[in-house]
């Protein structure tokens, strides 16, 4: 029951963001954005988002082989499955579906299954922090952002002021720096970073102080798992070809489109779409994507008009939408699983690992 309300509240969810964003919006307005589309540059935008599914298991890989023998096959299968329930059922359940798939086709204990999911996580998050970093320090505006009139309903935006965003970036900067020096040096040196976690978080709160050395051995820990430098530069190395790969789709969606953007818009517009997407998704990550791509267009592309920046996030969603459906389904099919069956069991597990926290 607490699962079917959850799903019902986010499909609410979904539907209000979409009211949202076609809140103003004429229809026919929509439609000429959408005719104005070069096709070809679209069919250029799938190379890179289907490469970067085939670099998310060789970025895997170097995490698994450490653990526990597992095919490239089963890798890529839990990623599939978790990527289709996301975006389907959404509230982040392909967490549990991934190591629950991979636990399953590589016979690997659960726990360690999602061991290895959690710090692929890490990985990837690495990856973003670099694009986060050169989106912060290269999006600076001089003058403040005029948001078009009628976005999302508003007869009168706000317009935003430069000044906070460029506070906001140096702040967000600040915060990248430290946690990149800090992953760092649990690497090199756990005991130097527990040791001044200690002093410092102690000095203010104790317990804080606790959380955040637990945090960071579970952490360290999991960095080691790289049988190697080697291996963990490698894996890095994909991480960062993963997100040049959704760059560049963005790239091809903008020169689509013929908008005049600068150099750091797909950075910008990446940045804001994985803080978005990172919180609990509703079912089809509508709205949710949508949103963040429309709000990022119009903070870095002058003068673009606000129903091709929804047509452009309508047609990046769908291109993202395709890969994602037919690598799925053809996972669900060569491996013998029913969707219905799986999301149940990814529940039922869920249930039992807050249980047992």
């Amino acid at each position: 029951m607490k699962r079917a309300l959850q799903i019902v509240v986010s499909i609410l969810i979904a539907l209000g963001l979409m009211w949202l964003l076609f809140r103003g919006v004429e229809w026919h307005e929509l439609w000429t954005s959408l005719q104005k589309m070069h096709t070809a540059w679209l069919l250029l935008a799938q190379i890179p988002i289907w490469v970067s599914f085939w670099l998310r298991i060789l970025r895997w890989k170097y995490i698994v082989r450490a653990v526990h023998p597992a095919t490239f096959r089963s890798m890529f299968s839990a990623t599939q499955l978790a990527f289709l329930v996301n975006f389907t059922i959404g509230l982040r359940l392909g967490e549990i579906v991934r190591p629950l798939v991979l636990s399953r086709l590589s016979k690997m204990p659960f726990s360690k299954s999602l061991a290895v999911c959690a710090l692929d996580r890490v990985t990837d998050l690495i990856g973003l922090m670099v694009v986060m970093l050169v989106a912060v320090f290269a999006y600076r505006p001089e003058k403040d952002i005029v948001l078009p009139p009628g976005i999302f309903g508003i007869n009168h935006p706000p317009s935003i002021p430069a000044s906070l965003i460029v506070v906001g970036g140096e702040g967000m900067a600040v915060v990248l720096l430290v946690l990149i020096v800090v992953l760092v040096l649990l690497y090199l040196n756990q005991e130097l970073v527990l040791r001044l976690t200690r002093r410092v978080v102690g000095a203010v709160s104790n317990r804080l102080a606790d959380w955040l050395c637990h945090l960071f051995t579970q952490f360290a820990g999991g960095l080691h798992v790289f049988r190697s430098a080697g291996d963990m530069t490698k894996s890095l190395s994909f991480s960062m070809l993963t997100w040049i790969c959704f760059l560049m789709s963005y790239v091809c969606f903008m020169q689509a489109f013929g908008m005049n953007w600068p150099w750091y818009a797909p950075f910008v517009v990446q940045t804001v779409l994985a803080l978005f997407v990172s919180a609990p998704g509703v079912p089809g990550m509508l709205g949710q994507f949508h949103i963040p791509i429309v709000g990022g267009l119009l903070m870095t592309v002058p003068g673009v008009p606000y129903p091709d920046a929804i047509a452009f996030a309508i047609v990046a969603h769908v291109a993202n939408m395709i890969p994602i459906t037919v690598l799925g389904l053809y996972s669900l099919y060569r491996e013998g699983f029913g969707f219905m069956e799986l999301s149940k069991e990814s529940v039922e597990v869920e249930h039992e690992i807050l249980a047992a926290d």
